[in-house]
């Protein structure tokens, strides 16, 4: 009994993960609970054969042959098919658990602050830049400057 619920409670956690993150897909919490599936959904009934196939066809999906060149419409594509592959195995998810989800509610159920996702998209810049300049294939420009920073006490003056 006892081990029972301790699978259906990593069975919830898996699912409330992969829901809680799945506007932010590269959230570490999200990738550990697909990751999982395979162990936690590894039971022979037909709800966790269901979700097994829904994450092997998106994991298939997400993988595909290295060294292929893609368009930027074959790129827009894949895209949009692994929403749909990500929104098909949430809503397997939640059958599998109980729970009743329609297509809307998991693809415009979540909230996502503007805020996040421009912290997101500097700290990626950022790190990019960063690796450049590391690399050496980016310069840092560095300039000296006469400045008046009374605030902090520094004018051309006294610095």
């Amino acid at each position: 009994l006892e081990a029972r619920r301790e699978l259906k409670q990593r069975k919830l956690w898996i699912f409330r993960s992969i829901m809680s993150n799945r506007a932010t897909i590269l959230n570490v919490h999200y990738v550990q609970a697909l990751n999982l599936i395979d162990i936690d959904f590894a039971g022979n009934n037909k709800k966790d054969k269901a979700v097994r196939t829904a994450w092997k066809i998106l994991l298939d999906h997400l993988s595909p042959p290295t060294g292929q060149k893609r368009t930027e419409a074959e790129i827009t594509a894949a895209n949009e098919r692994a929403v749909d592959l990500r929104v098909a195995l949430m809503k397997t998810l939640a059958n599998a658990l109980g729970y009743d989800f329609d297509e809307v509610q998991i693809k415009k159920g979540s909230y996502l602050p503007t805020g996040h996702t421009d912290l997101e998209a500097e700290q990626t810049i950022l790190r990019k830049r960063l690796v450049e300049i590391v690399n050496g294939t980016r310069r840092l420009p560095i300039g000296v400057f006469k400045e008046t920073f009374p605030d902090i006490g520094v004018t051309p003056d006294n610095d």
